[in-house]
């Protein structure tokens, strides 16, 4: 029988990125394959650390982890436990009748003294387990000479260093803060080892923010989160570290983070060589990035790069885009992922909710007009750009006045290449057929401000908006409130769709990573079935199912059994949720909505309407409510829920 699965297995069981670019201890069935001497041997702890490259208080540290209860480094261990162990540093296991290295005869290498020529990521000298894919020590004379400078204020940074070496991690960059204030604070960025960042979701360096000031103040930690968003390098914009010599430092990070920008306290115990992972463990672990109320951008928002390039170019196009979808689809996401992202392109964003305004047959037009007035000197003086036009109207002026206000500004804005964009969300409140009839009600008013938005558009060069909302009436009508409908055949309507496969499993890879989580395959493919690829239920529930995995271990995984398990639960709490959904879409889709109970009592009553109703098979299709499939419907996964 030849040895080589074998061998090729074992080779597996060093630390390797695992799916999505996670990373774990490898534990398949061949790391059990051993002689039948070796299942008897024991060995004492001290010739395992020797053997794994560690300290022997390491071994003993990660033996209680596992359960296994040690006195010393002389004591005996079993082949069995001493494989847990192995496995648990990412190590391969001995080959069968190799010698046992003996900490006599091991070279002592200082980690702290930088050798000539010496590659800790060389294959001769590689390290296991946190350790694996060392980072080089730093050698440019003038990262160390800062490195020095910042150790000579905070004598501190030595036993930080020295902690991240052992750990094949170092500092690559250090420096005082510029903000006016805070220039005695200090700042280092941090290269985590290969499988540090692979086993907690990092792909970039990590800052750790320096203060010396024994009572912390929000305003540092404020400063602290600001140089986050404004360095020069790429480092990981939602967690840092931060040291103070005030006593109760954790408990102000703790009351101060939110997880979007996690501040973990830089307190180690120099004993333990694996308190920086426990540090790491205990805060990256208890979060759940995957539980979302409000609508997200920035560092929490995945997916939709196509959607999101094509609005983009629409901005700079002056092409009026309706998105329209689901409720929770993640429409609001879009819409502030798109402001987010302009930021630095000179594009002013005023993002408005109509949900919060009158809706007809109360007419809301005044207030509107008043509060886009209002947001707009906001976002022109937050910009430091001009805004005396607008500042020298009334509170409620009217249409034609913003309008001609608005027009003189962007004239001026575009010497200078600025834009203004202007998000209208919930757009579905302007037109609810529940109450009024859109096409023909008296509430012409609505239809003007949407002209005069037209002719903006028409006769500036640096002016677009955007429309979102759950009904695409508002675009897809030629009458809207007794006059033609300026949109219609003119705005471009585009829908959220559910969540691709690929789309799904990026985001929950990529945020459980963050986590320290690995999601198997399987598990994605649960996660997908379960939720429909409805963003919001997705992430709902896979926080269902983060809030059962276990945090007192070095690696998390999901698995398909584990996502199972939540189902039946999850359904029930959400119940509530997808009806809501449902009913809104009913409220404002009325020949949908019959459709919609059609197909749920008899596919084969709504197949024979279909050719009759294509609109609103289309729309349900859009919406994602839908499935054809070789001319023969079926509700979608949303549905089976309700």
């Amino acid at each position: 029988m030849s040895s080589q699965p074998v061998s090729a297995a074992c080779n597996r069981l060093i630390w390797q990125p695992g799916f999505a670019g996670n990373a774990q201890p490898l534990a398949d069935t061949a790391g059990q394959v051993t002689t039948s001497g070796e299942q008897m041997a024991k060995m004492r702890v001290h010739e395992l650390a020797a053997e794994l490259g560690v300290d022997a208080k390491a071994v003993l540290v990660r033996l209680r982890e596992l359960g296994e209860f040690v006195k010393s480094p002389s004591s005996s261990i079993e082949a069995p436990v001493a494989r847990k162990v192995r496995a648990s540093f990412g190590a391969r296991p001995p080959r069968p009748g190799s010698p046992r290295p003996s900490p006599m005869r091991r070279e002592h290498v200082d980690p702290h003294v930088d050798r000539p020529g010496f590659d800790p990521t060389a294959p001769s000298t590689r390290q296991f387990g946190w350790r694996s894919g060392a980072v080089a020590a730093p050698q440019h004379p003038d990262l160390l000479a800062n490195v020095e400078r910042v150790r000579y204020k905070y004598p501190v940074l030595r036993d930080h260093i020295d902690a991240l070496r052992s750990l094949g991690s170092q500092v690559v960059y250090a420096g005082f803060c510029r903000q006016d204030g805070f220039r005695d604070c200090a700042i280092v960025h941090v290269r985590f080892s290969g499988a540090i960042e692979a086993g907690f979701g990092f792909t970039r360096e990590v800052m750790i923010f320096y203060s010396p000031h024994e009572d912390l103040q929000g305003r540092t930690f404020q400063a602290a989160a600001r140089e986050l968003g404004g360095a020069d390098r790429s480092i990981t914009p939602d967690i840092f570290f931060m040291w103070s010599p005030d006593r109760r430092l954790q408990i102000k990070l703790n009351d101060w983070s939110r997880p979007a920008k996690l501040a973990i306290p830089l307190l180690i115990d120099d004993e333990d060589e694996l308190s920086l992972i426990t540090l790491l463990r205990d805060y990256i672990y208890a979060r759940d990035l995957f539980y979302m109320t409000t609508p997200v951008y920035g560092a929490s928002f995945f997916g939709r790069r196509t959607l999101l390039q094509s609005m983009r170019d629409d901005v700079f196009n002056q092409r009026v885009t309706g998105v329209f979808g689901l409720r929770k689809s993640g429409k609001t996401s879009i819409l502030m992922q798109l402001k987010e992202e302009l930021q630095e392109d000179k594009v002013v964003t005023v993002l408005m909710d109509l949900e919060a305004f009158p809706s007809p047959p109360e007419d809301p037009t005044d207030d509107i007009v008043s509060d886009l007035r209002r947001r707009l000197i906001a976002e022109l003086k937050a910009h430091k750009l001009r805004t005396q036009e607008l500042s020298q109207l009334q509170e409620r002026p009217s249409i034609l006045d913003l309008k001609n206000a608005l027009q003189a500004i962007l004239k001026h804005l575009h010497k200078d290449g600025h834009r203004i964009l202007l998000l209208l969300d919930e757009i579905e409140y302007l037109t609810p057929a529940d109450r009024i009839d859109i096409a023909e009600g008296d509430m012409p008013r609505i239809a003007q401000l949407l002209s005069a938005l037209r002719s903006i558009v028409q006769e500036s060069e640096n002016f677009t908006f955007v429309l979102s909302g759950l009904t695409s009436a508002i675009v897809e009508g030629g009458r809207l409130y007794g006059r033609p409908n300026p949109l219609f055949s003119w705005a471009k309507a585009v829908y959220v769709k559910p969540l691709e496969r690929e789309e799904a499993d990026d985001l929950a890879s990529t945020v459980g990573g963050k986590m320290g989580i690995q999601i198997e395959p399987g598990a994605l493919e649960a996660l997908h079935e379960a939720s429909g690829g409805h963003a919001y239920l997705y992430r709902n529930l896979s926080s269902a199912v983060v809030q059962h995995l276990p945090t007192d271990v070095f690696q998390r995984t999901m698995t398909r059994a584990s996502v199972l398990t939540e189902l039946d639960d999850w359904k029930s709490r959400v119940q509530g949720n997808i009806e809501e959904m449902v009913q809104h879409v009913k409220r404002y889709y009325a020949n949908e909505a019959v459709m919609l109970d059609v197909l749920m009592d008899s596919a084969a009553d709504f197949k024979e309407l279909a050719s009759s109703e294509h609109v609103a098979v289309r729309r349900l299709k859009d919406l994602g409510l839908i499935h054809e499939q070789d001319g023969e419907f079926e509700v979608s996964v949303i549905l089976e829920l309700v």
